[in-house]
């Protein structure tokens, strides 16, 4: 009866036996028999042990518990390099566990998996290049120099890809070579490298995302100023106010509120002229919503904030009782500098609305 027991690990890991050990990875007895025939073909660092293990990863039974999926990633991780091949064969597989461990396993190796996982960036399937994206990603800075060489190579999807990585990773290295991107002849390379730079913040990419504002494609000059809103740089508010009009464009707010008070002149000029523009009365409606938030996360009061949003009302009632009700919060001598400083950019506003004329007449206030 003896034949018929569990496989006694120690022992045939005494005797460096990859092959016995390997049967005891499919032992269904006792799961801690195969954890432990796992540890062993690990401990013993033989490149033989790689097939099995992948092949008890890719195993349903294995998958049934964490602990030995875990124990499975663990010991192809410290096989290191022999498993990078198989474990990028994972990453197709149809398990999504296998999937997650075989990702795992290669960011935990790092550098040896780094080239690899470069080479699916240029594959066709968008999944694969996502998934090979993300673990480089989680590698860091051991991937940066090959992705810097993808974004400079001739394969356009490898180069979109590289770029937003090399964003997520934000190392100093990719700088340069991503504000080179921005001359990239596909938009989606240049808004990924417009979007990687708002990630690293580096000042002195500034310049290069002003002049990507004037890029033909709206998704580039829209990642170029919300790049721009990282290092709170007021060149970005001109091309980001528009973009409070679309729908729960929650992106713009903040970035708009990272700029602060230098946007508050150009949102109250845009409020102003909106009717001369032709909006629908909806935009209208949609930028009357939005200011007070705006004015109230840069640190304007809300009182105040409700009450400039107020001048731009369709009622002549509200907007006399705003205009009244700020110009004697100004005279009051109670409220602080900004504050100040907000009522005076309204001041256009104010005249008109305490009046009685529309604030789109654009009269001079008799403060």
């Amino acid at each position: 009866m003896a034949l018929f027991g569990p496989p006694d690990v120690e022992k045939l890991k005494a005797k460096r036996d990859i092959q016995g050990l390997s049967r005891a990875l499919g032992y269904t007895g006792d799961a801690n028999v195969r954890r432990a025939a796992v540890e062993a073909l690990a401990e013993l660092g033989d490149a033989r042990a790689v097939d099995p293990l992948i092949l008890a990863l890719k195993n349903p039974i294995w998958q049934h518990d964490w602990h030995d999926t875990e124990a499975l990633t663990k010991a192809l991780t410290r096989l290191g390099t022999p498993s990078v091949g198989p474990l990028i064969d994972c990453l197709g597989w149809h398990s999504n566990v296998v999937r997650v461990s075989a990702g795992g396993a290669l960011a935990a190796i790092g550098r040896p998996a780094v080239q690899p996982l470069i080479e699916l960036l240029g594959v066709s399937d968008l999944e694969t290049r996502e998934t090979a994206g993300q673990i480089l990603e989680e590698i860091g800075a051991d991937s940066v120099d090959q992705l810097i060489e993808a974004l400079n190579g001739g394969v356009s999807s490898a180069r979109q890809r590289a770029a937003r990585s090399l964003g997520e990773i934000a190392d100093p290295r990719a700088v340069e070579p991503l504000t080179r991107a921005l001359a990239d002849e596909l938009a989606g390379v240049r808004q990924a490298a417009a979007r990687s730079l708002g990630e690293i913040a580096d000042p002195r990419t500034a310049d290069a995302l002003v002049r990507a504002l004037d890029d033909p494609y709206v998704d580039v000059r829209r990642s170029a100023a919300l790049a721009l809103a990282e290092m709170r740089d007021p060149r970005a508010v001109q091309t980001l106010l528009p973009e409070l009009l679309r729908a729960e464009d929650q992106d713009a707010v903040d970035a708009l509120v990272k700029i602060g008070f230098p946007v508050v002149e150009p949102l109250l000029a845009m409020l102003a002229n909106s009717k001369a523009r032709g909006d629908e009365p909806w935009m209208l409606d949609r930028l009357r919503s939005e200011a007070p938030t705006i004015l109230v996360r840069i640190g304007t009061r809300q009182d105040v904030a409700t009450l400039v949003a107020q001048l731009f009302a369709e009622g002549q009632e509200e907007r006399s009782d705003a205009a009244s009700r700020l110009f004697l919060l100004y005279s009051s001598g109670e409220i602080d500098g900004q504050t100040k400083a907000l009522i005076r950019a309204a001041k256009p506003q104010v005249g008109p609305a305490r009046s009685g004329r529309s604030p789109e007449d654009n009269g001079q206030s008799d403060q």
